[in-house]
């Protein structure tokens, strides 16, 4: 095994694999559009190489466009995110690993770091390579001379446990390759995990009332919320994951790396431009899809819940409306 964490090793110090923050996922048997599919990406977006795709998802902070390369090598599909963590949550492991396995490795600059399998659906183990002492029973076989003592050599050793798994090694080619690449169209950033603890901190007057007042009152709260939210917004005969769909196509325009042959100067300024403005096209869509979010929120079953996503997206859409909309909820609910 040695000498495949030197593999590894050497193409993260020359830089050829990202070394701050990587994500690699191993799928067994799936075609690439297939596995696109499951990992939230859309087959047949574009075909990118690790390197742009980092430059890609930097270029338009602070929204972040997270994307992935995908592509076949001896029956697996190799996904590779340059910083980015989507093949290390819980429940894309599931939904990837349904019918087939998983392997993925992921580390950042702030050393979370995970390796984790998964089967038919199940996550059956995820291993913290930097924090856990002892990785669980089910990872040994794929672990047999990977210790995780060696600061400087974690990571290739996650590396080299993908590689165990799958039996197939990312080459410097293939990381320098094109491939297959899309964005990545995970649905959280228009549903809080905790929608009434975020009033807590965004709108704490709002939070109390909850305490205090019927089911039937917050409800109609929240329905004045989404009536603000769809002011001048059309939201009629389109889903959210569609909206999203062309927040995602103009962000990835506006993250176009600069044309090579400019001035260096003329790059760089260009580089900040688009980094710094958001153009009114791309704002007016990402507002529309808060608004259809907000809307869909009236279908949660608890109205606390109910009233704080439609806050939240409404907050999103429209910060310079929001102290506004809190007044007007404050009184509503007086």
């Amino acid at each position: 095994m040695k000498h495949v964490v030197d593999h590894y090793f050497e193409l993260l110090s020359a830089d050829v694999l990202p070394s701050d923050s990587f994500c690699l996922t191993a799928v067994r048997g799936l075609t690439v559009d297939e596995a696109l599919e499951r990992f939230d990406g859309y087959p047949g977006w574009d075909v990118c190489d690790l390197a742009e795709v980092g430059q890609r998802a930097a270029a338009v902070y602070p929204d972040e466009l997270f994307t992935v390369i995908a592509d076949q090598v001896d029956g697996w599909v190799l996904l590779a995110e340059n910083n980015g963590w989507h093949g290390a949550k819980t429940s894309v492991l599931q939904r990837l690993s349904a019918g087939t396995v998983v392997a993925s490795a992921f580390w950042n600059v702030n050393l979370d770091s995970t390796i984790s399998l998964a089967r038919d659906g199940e996550v059956l183990a995820a291993f913290d390579f930097v924090i856990d002492k002892e990785p669980p029973e089910v990872l040994l076989p794929h672990l047999e001379g990977l210790t995780f003592t060696d600061p400087y050599r974690m990571t290739a050793e996650a590396l080299a446990f993908v590689e165990g798994v799958s039996g197939v090694r990312l080459t410097a080619e293939w990381a320098t390759g094109r491939h297959p690449a899309s964005v990545i169209a995970d649905l959280w950033r228009f549903r809080q995990s905790d929608p009434v603890g975020w009033l807590d901190i965004n709108a704490p007057e709002v939070r109390a009332a909850l305490n205090v007042l019927d089911a039937e009152s917050v409800r109609a709260a929240a329905e004045v919320v989404v009536a603000r939210a769809c002011e001048g917004v059309e939201t009629a005969d389109t889903s959210l994951p569609e909206a999203y769909h062309r927040v995602l196509e103009l962000r990835w325009e506006r993250s176009t790396p600069p044309d090579p042959a400019m001035d260096p100067i003329a790059q760089l300024n260009a580089s900040v431009v688009r980094r710094n403005t958001v153009p009114v096209a791309e704002r007016t869509a990402e507002a529309r899809a808060h608004a259809i979010a907000a809307n869909l929120a009236l279908q949660e079953e608890d109205p606390a819940v109910a009233l704080a996503s439609a806050m939240y997206n409404f907050c999103q859409a429209d910060r310079a409306r929001w102290p506004a909309l809190v007044t007007e909820v404050r009184a509503h609910l007086s």
